[in-house]
């Protein structure tokens, strides 16, 4: 007797009938077998329940011709989720959408043909009952906007093609002020009917778009009074916190050879999904955009209709067997070209390729594009700056890696995540600027610190749960200060499932590998996000993390000139002067490694090699012994 076949008998008393005749249940879940075997096995595992389950002998009654299971003795899960949503709470458990639904009896369908249909509709059932109990609490007026829309949002989530939903989720999205995410999730929702059904929303849910489109004009265009300035940035921004918006167009065709329209959509499609991931800033949908593309004045009506600051374009040309793509990064308002590059692939390698262009391209952009809008915060004063533009005035300041600097962009990040706490963003760089901090041994309270860092981690996940770079750098920090490796493989799985192709992302999840023994892994994966954010202007931690994972393979000279070009972008960064210092003796260029030893000294008057070394992430003791001696080596205190 199988424990799966008695659960199954539970569960079809639990969540449907609660009373069915011997027979019914007997060719139910053993109708694999002569009538004469089920009936057997039917009553001995109704035997073995009740012997096995004390409970089970007041719930279960048993007659020569029905079982029976008394609701009063149960508690089942989904009945518990529903009278949460009825009394206006969202169960963790629907945040994941239609997930919950088809987690009920996941893998029960094995039982048998008959059984396998009764689950499904089982599912059906129990998904008509939540999706209408969270409809209900969408619209209830006693509970705040916030909290009806994401019940809104888990509908959706479960009935992706629910047009109530959608307009619920828009209206309410408009009501809290966040014009571009309501419009964000009609755009969704129109891409899933093309794709899904090969038709448009109805003319109500399109009227609706074109009216909230129409309120988001006026409000831009509106003057804005003087006293505005003074209301507090949590208040006055939307939920977008002043991220920009990119426009993504479809690339031209160019020249004689005729290009398959799909080609040019499909990077479209790619660029889109990967700068969606990575959650720094906002995208508009292809579908959104797609009626504009051929107008001349594209640019300009993106601008004015949906708010875009940037827009990537560029053409498509065939030559033979080879495919040439010119891409741009252009400021809409300034009609300035921040970034261009040509990309060249043969015809039979170009689906393939596709991925690996759009992640260049995400990668070389971003950094493009930030510089661009840090140029523009520069000239806001601060308490006029959107959470977005605080975090770039931060990171400024930050990765100067000079003390007075370096705390002054603390205090500003501290305002930040209090004045603008959902911005996940913000929390990531707060846990960064602490783990700088620790690491350039600044910390006046390093246990305290490391706790800080997992802190603000945490709370960035708890508003955006798939931020890559979040989940990367908690993996990190787990790994090298608390070794909880396994958790951290864990988290770094996440981490590359959320976001694939960032180069920041891949950079966090290197260094474990390097220190747990897989080196050449390690540096497979830091070599190609360096690859991918070479012209970052914070590319010295990227060089850093390279140059560990040579060290850990042995590969000494490579560790220092990775070292060494770290140390060109930023002459500040202690940890990798270490390193960098160590492999310069371990080459015997003693020279350069007690010029790396003197900088570690003047900028951390107290470090200790011995300390280090007992605290090191290296799980190899070889290894750390050797750090250690190359460290005395180049000419640091023991």
């Amino acid at each position: 007797m199988t424990a799966r076949k008695k659960v199954a008998l539970l569960a079809y008393l639990a969540l449907d009938r609660h009373s069915a005749p011997r027979d019914l249940l007997a060719g139910l879940i053993w109708a694999d077998v002569p009538d004469a075997k089920a009936r057997s096995s039917l009553r001995q595992a109704l035997s073995e329940l009740r012997s096995q389950h004390p409970a089970l002998n007041k719930a279960l009654l048993i007659d020569r011709t029905m079982v029976t299971l008394d609701p009063a003795h149960l508690i089942v899960e989904t009945d518990v989720i529903l009278e949460e949503v009825r009394q206006g709470r969202l169960p963790a458990a629907l945040r994941g959408g239609g997930e919950t639904i088809n987690d009920i009896l996941y893998g029960f369908e094995s039982i048998g043909a008959r059984y396998a249909d009764w689950v499904h509709d089982i599912r059906k059932t129990y998904s008509d009952r939540i999706l209408t109990a969270l409809s209900d609490a969408a619209s209830r007026k006693d509970l705040p906007a916030s909290l009806r829309i994401e019940f809104a949002e888990a509908a959706l989530s479960l009935d992706p093609l629910g047009e109530i939903q959608c307009r619920y989720a828009m209206r309410l999205a408009t009501e809290l002020g966040d014009m571009g995410k309501a419009l964000q999730i009609y755009a969704a929702f129109y891409a899933k009917m093309e794709s899904e059904l090969d038709m448009e929303p109805s003319l109500e849910t399109q009227d609706l778009a074109a009216e909230i489109k129409l309120n988001s004009t006026q409000t831009q265009m509106r003057p804005q009074p003087q006293a505005q300035a003074l209301v507090a940035p949590s208040a006055a921004l939307p939920r977008n916190h002043g991220r920009p918006i990119l426009a993504v167009l479809p690339m031209q065709p160019r020249g004689p050879e005729p290009i398959a329209e799909f080609l040019a959509e499909m990077l479209v499609d790619n660029i889109v999904m990967r700068v969606t991931r990575i959650r720094d800033i906002a995208v508009i949908s292809r579908v959104s955009i797609r009626h504009l593309s051929e107008r001349p004045d594209v640019a300009q009506v993106l601008q004015r209709d949906l708010g875009a600051r940037y827009v990537i374009s560029g053409t498509m040309r065939r030559e033979d067997d080879t495919y040439f793509l010119n891409v741009e990064l252009s400021k809409i308002d300034e009609g300035l070209i921040l970034w261009v590059e040509q990309y060249e692939t043969a015809a039979a390698d170009l689906t393939r390729a596709q991925s690996r262009i759009a992640d260049e391209v995400v990668n070389r952009i971003l950094p493009n594009l930030h510089l661009a809008e840090l140029r523009d915060a520069q000239l806001i004063e601060l308490e006029h700056l959107s959470a977005y533009q605080h975090v770039l005035r931060a990171q400024e300041l930050v990765y100067t890696l000079r003390r007075p600097q370096f705390e002054t962009a603390g205090t500003q990040l501290q305002e930040t995540v209090q004045n603008w706490p959902d911005f996940a963003p913000a929390q990531v760089v707060m846990a960064d600027w602490f783990s700088l901090r620790v690491g350039q041994g600044w910390s006046p309270d390093t246990a305290g610190d490391i706790a800080q860092i997992n802190k603000y981690l945490e709370n960035a996940l708890q508003n955006e749960r798939r931020n890559g770079r979040a989940l990367a750098m908690l993996g990190h920090n787990k790994a090298i200060y608390a070794r909880r490796h396994l958790e951290a493989n864990l988290l770094f799985e996440e981490a590359l499932s959320a976001a694939p192709g960032d180069a920041e992302t891949l950079m966090w999840t290197g260094p474990n590998l390097a220190f747990s023994g897989q080196q050449q892994e390690a540096i497979a994966r830091l070599e190609h996000a360096r690859a991918l954010n070479r012209n970052d202007p914070l590319g010295f931690r990227a060089d850093h993390f390279l140059a560990i994972a040579y060290f850990a393979a042995g590969q000494m000279e490579k560790a220092a000139q990775s070292g060494l070009a770290s140390a060109m972008r930023n002459g500040l960064y202690t940890s990798n002067l270490r390193l960098t210092a160590a492999a310069c003796a371990a080459i015997e260029q003693h020279e350069t490694a007690q010029d790396m030893a003197a900088r570690v000294m003047a900028l951390e008057p107290g470090f200790r090699v011995s300390r280090l070394v007992a605290s090191h992430p290296f799980r190899d003791p070889a290894k750390r012994a050797l750090y250690g001696e190359l460290l005395t080596a180049a000419g640091l205190p023991n």
